[in-house]
């Protein structure tokens, strides 16, 4: 193959995939690597703004999201797959809380973000306090 198709042949797939999943694949390989409870450690327990968190691949930060409306509450999306995914799956729009184990709503949770930019999700500022403090005495 010449170096110009390959050439071009990169230059689609940046163009038409963009930069995320390439973010994305690096964000996967730091949480590999890295064990959850260092990811945990020292984080700063305040709400991240929904807007700046896709609920789907669950990154904060990373770009401006999307806006969904479903049900009459507003999820976000980082891209047309997420937004689809939000619109089409109940299961995106919800998870449970790691303290509680109940189902939370996302456009209604508490969210806090660990070092690896990765949103968890809580019923409550109390109830995410107490699921740190649990892990500062697991130490």
């Amino acid at each position: 193959m010449s170096k110009w198709i390959r050439k071009s042949i990169l230059v689609m797939l940046v163009v038409g995939f963009g930069v995320y999943p390439i973010t994305a694949s690096i964000a996967s390989a730091v949480e590999a690597v890295t064990p959850a409870a260092e990811l945990l450690a020292g984080v700063e327990i305040r709400a991240e703004k929904h807007k700046d968190v896709c609920m789907v691949t669950n990154n904060v930060g990373l770009m401006k999201m999307i806006p969904v409306k479903v049900e009459g509450k507003t999820y976000y999306g980082c891209c047309q797959g997420c937004v689809g995914k939000l619109k089409n799956n109940r299961s995106y729009r919800y998870t449970t809380d790691p303290v509680t184990g109940r189902e939370i709503d996302k456009a209604k949770a508490f969210i806090v973000a660990d070092k690896a930019k990765k949103a968890l999700y809580f019923e409550s500022k109390e109830t995410a306090e107490r699921f740190f403090a649990s892990l500062k005495q697991g130490q």
